[in-house]
């Protein structure tokens, strides 16, 4: 094989790769930032999410508005995009559902099961291979996420069925699809205007939950001014990088290997928790049980050793 062509690919590779992570940090900051604004300074989710739904308009109106429509771009492949922010809603809207009455934990740690399904349809849609090493990374990511989102619920139990758990699969799958749609139109599609068409599709299927209550609340705590900081780094200029960012990475590397690096999220969001929970930071109230320091204690070395295992293919 031509020497400049495996250059190439191993720079492709390492691109792809180092967004992804890059993706997952950023994403992982975001749901710190998430905690604390529904822990001390937001009265419901409902006014972070009109929040997140102008966030998403703003973006994608200004986008569209200065690159314009691809002259290349039929309106099949514009309603395809648009499917795919239409099932990320979906998926974000089942999980808020499930929250109500599930454990947060599980209901994480079920959700991030998704690159499960993202492969399951690359294979067969995309052409994606996976060979045995990259399935083995692939499933301890996963696995590993998914450990390091559970902790004891409050009926003494790791692990269960309950009638909500459908609504999380539900969310997994339509979190796959989004991703794998992504990949598809980002063949024919410019990063930018995926990235505003994708965000559209998401704004549209959150704001069927506004209320009017919703902006009063929203005026009322944008009046302090950490709230105010916080909302607008970590809610309306953070996410929208990571989103970004994360496009990027789909748009270097197989789908299926990006999503299970993104997966690696919950990793990141215990170590910022568990460092913004000490003495000299206490910006957050997260408690370690024994039991629960040991379930992390085997997840995070399965989550690193399966980002090595796809670092060094």
């Amino acid at each position: 094989m031509n020497i400049n062509l495996i250059y190439e690919r191993a720079n492709k590779y390492s691109m792809w790769m180092t967004l992804a992570i890059s993706a997952s940090l950023m994403f992982a900051v975001v749901s710190i930032i998430d905690k604390r604004l529904l822990a001390y300074n937001l009265p419901n989710v409902s006014v972070l999410m009109i929040w997140t739904v102008m966030g998403m308009a703003f973006y994608a109106i200004v986008i569209l508005f200065v690159t314009g429509m691809p002259s290349l771009a039929t309106p099949k492949i514009i309603l395809i995009c648009l499917c795919s922010g239409l099932s990320l809603g979906v998926g974000i809207s089942l999980m808020f559902l499930a929250l109500k009455y599930e454990e947060a934990s599980r209901a994480i740690a079920i959700v991030n099961t998704n690159p499960i399904f993202v492969t399951l349809l690359a294979i067969p849609l995309l052409g994606e291979y996976l060979n045995p090493t990259q399935w083995i990374a692939l499933f301890l990511i996963i696995a590993g996420s998914a450990l390091i989102s559970i902790k004891r619920s409050a009926n003494n139990q790791l692990l269960g069925f309950s009638r909500f758990t459908p609504l999380l699969i539900g969310s997994s799958f339509c979190w796959g699809l989004a991703h794998l749609i992504a990949k598809y139109v980002l063949e024919d599609l410019p990063l930018p205007t995926v990235f505003a068409i994708q965000q559209l599709g998401v704004a549209a299927v959150l704001a069927c939950y506004i209320r009017k209550r919703s902006w009063d609340g929203l005026l009322l705590c944008m009046r302090d001014r950490n709230t105010c900081l916080l909302m607008i780094f970590g809610e309306a200029i953070l996410p929208y990088i990571a989103i970004f960012v994360g496009l990027m990475a789909i748009s270097y590397g197989p789908v299926s290997l990006v999503t299970s690096v993104l997966a690696s999220r919950p990793m990141f969001v215990f170590l910022f928790a568990s460092l913004l929970s000490t003495q000299r930071l206490p910006l957050l109230d997260e408690t370690l049980t024994k039991e629960t320091l040991g379930i992390k204690v085997v997840s995070i070395p399965m989550i690193v050793l399966g980002v090595v295992l796809l670092n060094s293919l």
